[in-house]
Parts: C-alpha cells; sequence; structure tokens
C-alpha cells in the first residue's frame, strides 16, 4: 500500500513538473505576472499553482511515465522553448499597446515621462499599458490567456527540427500584426496631427514673424491629452478586440 501511494505520488509530481516546463516560461512573458514590480516569488508561486491545477486534466497531452536522459533533456527543451512562445504571444496583447502609445506620444511631442523610475516608455504607452492591464485582470481577458496556455497542449506542433522555422513564422506575424494595428489605433491621432502641421506651415509660411511653435507645441499637447480624454474607452475597446485576435495566432492558419 505504501509503495502505490509512493508511485502515485510520484506520477502526480511528474505531472506537475512536465506541466509547470511549459506554464513557467509562459507566466514569465505574460502581462501582468511578468512585470517588474511583480515579485518572482509571486510569479513562482501562482506559475505552480495553476500548473497543478492544470496537470489532472493535461494528463493525456503529457507522456505517462517519467522520462530519463536524452529523452527528458529533449522534453525539456521542447516544453521551455514552447512556454516562451506562447507567452510572448500573450505579451503581444501589451506591445500592440505599447506601439499604439509610442506612435501617438511621437505624433503629439510627448515622448518621455518618469525618467528611469520605471521602464522607458512614451508617456501615451504608459497611460495605455497601465490601463490596459487593468483592463485586462478586470475582464475576461485575462481567463482567455490562462485558457490559451491550457490550449496551446492541442496545438499540434511540428517537429523539433521544424520547431524553429513555426515559431520565426508566428513571431514575425505578431509582429506584423502589432505594427500595423499600432497604427490603426493611433490613426485618429496622426489624421488630426497632420491637418494642425499642415494649418502651422500656411501660417507659418504667411507670418514668418510668428512664434508657432511657442503656442503650437503647448497647444497639440494639452488638446491631444484632451482628445485621448475623450476617446480612450473606444481604442481600448477596440484593443481588446485586438488582444482576442493576438492570443489566437498561434492557432490560425500559416499564411
Amino acid at each position: 500500500m505504501i509503495e502505490g501511494t509512493f508511485t502515485e505520488l510520484m506520477s502526480q509530481f511528474w505531472l506537475v513538473t512536465a506541466v509547470f516546463l511549459r506554464i513557467g516560461p509562459a507566466f514569465s512573458l505574460a502581462p501582468g505576472y511578468s512585470e517588474t514590480y511583480v515579485s518572482v516569488r509571486v510569479r513562482l508561486s501562482v506559475a505552480l499553482c495553476f500548473s497543478a491545477a492544470l496537470a489532472p486534466a493535461l494528463e493525456p497531452h503529457l507522456p505517462k511515465e517519467a522520462l530519463t536522459g536524452a529523452n527528458l533533456l529533449k522534453f525539456t527543451l521542447r516544453e521551455t522553448t514552447v512556454g516562451f512562445f506562447i507567452g510572448l504571444m500573450s505579451r503581444g496583447m501589451i506591445f500592440l499597446l505599447e506601439k499604439a502609445g509610442a506612435i501617438i506620444s511621437q505624433t503629439i511631442s510627448l515622448s518621455q515621462m518618469l525618467g528611469n523610475a520605471t521602464t522607458a516608455m512614451p508617456v501615451v504607452s504608459h497611460i495605455l499599458t497601465t490601463t490596459g492591464l487593468a483592463i485586462l485582470f478586470s475582464t475576461t481577458l485575462a481567463d482567455q490567456m490562462l485558457y490559451s496556455f491550457a490550449a496551446g497542449y492541442s496545438l499540434q506542433f511540428p517537429s523539433f527540427a521544424a520547431l524553429t522555422g513555426f515559431f520565426a513564422a508566428k513571431t514575425t506575424e505578431l509582429v506584423n500584426y502589432i505594427f500595423n494595428n499600432g497604427v490603426f489605433l493611433s490613426a485618429a491621432f496622426l489624421s488630426l496631427m497632420i491637418v494642425y502641421y499642415l494649418f502651422v506651415g500656411f501660417i507659418n509660411k504667411a507670418m514668418p514673424q510668428f512664434m508657432v511653435s511657442f503656442i503650437g507645441i503647448p497647444f497639440v499637447a494639452l488638446y491631444s491629452i484632451h482628445f485621448l480624454y475623450l476617446h480612450h474607452e473606444r481604442l481600448l475597446g477596440v484593443w481588446q478586440e485586438k488582444a482576442r485576435t493576438v492570443l489566437m495566432l498561434p492557432y490560425s492558419e500559416r499564411q
């Protein structure tokens, strides 16, 4: 009886360890959990608890017996790489907001704030990413992100030799999606500033002695903040739909 109990405990320990090899790296890049202000101990504890909760449900997708030697090394490398991959894809949700905020900040001439107190990031990116993280954990987006970690076990990854090419293709797709939709989210500010700078150019041409930049730059900064305040709900609402698409990129057909 004692031997049977010990065997069962070792079997469960192997299942949790096998899941953690993928979930741990995923949590190290996941939005919210991977932020610098989150303790590594907290991050590790959450990843272990999540792995233990998932292990019984994922048992059919895992080796039934503990691996050893070269097979264990190959399995560890594969699962860790896949974990970083799905973590990177989930991090793409925040990268999208960062890119949109960077484009808006450069457009309205507000490039930096807070100095080195936080991660170097344009001012609007700070506002959008902080708000995005709050939305992430106050809506079902966080649940969908965790579900995507578990759903990754149903994804048919290619052989170990072809894994690098698959990840490269999907990462390229993610970067392309972030840049395209970052411009899309910031399109209202881009359109507004193009009209403004054309208008300022005409005034400067007509009255060279008029200090356009002295008056124009404070106006642009203040009006842009007001414009962001008026339209942030719509921007972040569209972002939530884009974020769900980012989470599904690993499962989409390769273009």
